[in-house]
């Protein structure tokens, strides 16, 4: 439950509840006070008629002195009182002695017959007749103490109850708002505290209300938090190993460069053709510490928010132009290259990113390719068979991963990838047999990292399939939707 109705419904109980007890009170009140008025009443008209017979007698009426006469009980005597008048008015009896002398006959002779409940007595006045002539008349007055006393009882007690009720009313509603407020307050305030000071837990606390929302949201940002500055340190530690691997792949070319360059200054009779090979060792370091520093750029961009120029290109044309120039290199190094283009449709892509894409591919293959070998390029549709070249445990796997995607395929003969090394080839700077990487497609362990970014910011993934004589990489890019 939201707070607002929560404290729109708490404020409600607090004012209702004591106009509710109250209402409740008084009919239980009524109820039982009208159960003991009947009780009451029943027992006074029991009293009033023992007195009756004793009242109603003529002869008491005759003149005689009553002074010495004893009407009231002795168990009645302080809840009883008679008075008792003759025809013409004047009192002849009064059981507290209390003689009134006359009283007017219009007030005696009113109500009659007729009990007259009061707060505190109950009076009933009879006439008393002889041979149909009116003697006297008679007075008798109880009072109520009994009655007086339950109901100041039962008053107290009611109004306890209701101040019972009503604290009770109160201290649920604090406990309540305690439970509702201070309580996840405290909560969020002691885990902002302890995230102050490194403390990674997260706050656990139910309900949905707007504390709720907030301390979930305080989660939520902690965790960005926490994940932003596992990222920054990773992204440091990346930098540092950066720094050291691309200050260990410097030196090695730089040290041959400076050799060559102090023989070449040192030696006089330095021949043609040793001076050239010598040139052309310097020129392939320095192209190697450039193609290093290309990579280390490029993977720097395509790590930060870097926008692709993407281009609306035929399919069909774009691999005839991704997959030319590739022939000579394969022929200067004696490997079969095997290239099929069965693709229909258009896509959205960075030509010059694809390129990169596929020379890094390309440079990967022929690394691990022995002279004699076979290099396939391929690019299929979703709706084109896979080529014949690839193997069948390939290609199985492969169908359930494609849906509706481009696959760009690259498959070299040679010694396959461990498994445990799969996913480790995308990782910067990683290279999985330096032995066999000693020849002028070395790297410096950036190409397929840079294949993964920039097949990332096309939409689309990267695998790698392998066995023991053979490895592929896929590359998986979506089409443009009609």
């Amino acid at each position: 439950m939201k707070l607002k109705k929560w404290l729109i419904l708490s404020h409600l109980a607090v004012m209702l509840t004591p106009i509710i007890l109250a209402l409740i009170l008084f009919v239980i009140i009524n109820g039982y006070n009208r159960n003991t008025q009947v009780m009451n009443y029943i027992s006074t008209m029991g009293k009033f008629k023992a007195y009756e017979k004793v009242l109603d007698d003529p002869n008491i009426y005759d003149g005689s002195s009553l002074m010495n006469k004893k009407f009231v009980m002795d168990k009645d005597k302080s809840s009883v009182a008679i008075e008792v008048y003759n025809a013409m008015g004047q009192q002849i009896y009064s059981s507290d002695d209390n003689m009134l002398g006359y009283i007017d006959k219009s007030e005696l002779y009113s109500d009659l017959y007729k009990i007259q409940t009061g707060t505190k007595a109950n009076t009933l006045k009879m006439p008393v007749f002889k041979d149909s002539k009116l003697v006297g008349l008679y007075k008798i007055v109880m009072t109520r103490d009994d009655f007086i006393q339950a109901v100041n009882y039962r008053t107290v007690l009611v109004i306890l109850c209701f101040i019972f009720m009503v604290l009770v009313v109160f201290a649920l509603v604090v406990i309540l708002l305690n439970k509702k407020f201070n309580k996840p307050i405290k909560l969020l305030i002691e885990g902002m505290n302890k995230f102050a000071v490194g403390d990674e837990d997260n706050l656990d606390y139910k309900c949905s209300d707007e504390i709720g929302e907030l301390i979930n949201h305080f989660n939520n940002m902690k965790n960005d938090i926490e994940e932003k500055r596992k990222t920054i340190e990773l992204q440091q530690k990346s930098k540092e190993y950066m720094i050291s691997a691309i200050s260990h792949d410097l030196k090695t070319p730089l040290t041959a460069i400076r050799a060559y360059a102090e023989s070449m200054e040192c030696e006089e009779d330095l021949d043609m053709k040793d001076l050239k090979n010598k040139v052309s060792i310097i020129l392939h370091k320095s192209d190697y510490m450039k193609n290093m520093i290309d990579d280390l750029m490029m993977y720097n961009l395509l790590t930060t928010d870097y926008k692709m120029k993407f281009v609306a290109l035929e399919g069909s044309e774009l691999f005839e132009m991704l997959f030319s120039g590739y022939d000579k290199s394969c022929e200067k190094m004696k490997i079969k290259l095997t290239s099929n283009i069965e693709v229909n449709g258009k896509y959205n892509v960075d030509v010059r990113q694809m390129t990169r894409v596929i020379d890094n591919l390309m440079a990967n293959a022929f690394r691990y390719t022995k002279e004699g070998g076979a290099i396939y390029m391929g690019a299929f549709s979703p709706d084109e068979e896979l080529p014949n070249w690839l193997e069948i445990n390939f290609q199985n796997e492969i169908r359930s991963w494609k849906e509706k995607r481009l696959l760009i395929l690259i498959k070299n003969e040679g010694s396959g990838i461990k498994d445990k090394e799969k996913e480790k080839v995308f990782i910067p700077f990683y290279q999985s047999d330096d032995s066999r990487s000693k020849n002028m497609w070395k790297g410096v362990g950036l190409g397929l990292s840079i294949v993964r970014l920039v097949i990332q910011k096309h939409g689309g993934e990267v695998k790698v399939f392998s066995e023991e004589s053979s490895t592929v990489f896929i590359c998986a890019i979506p089409m443009i939707k009609n």
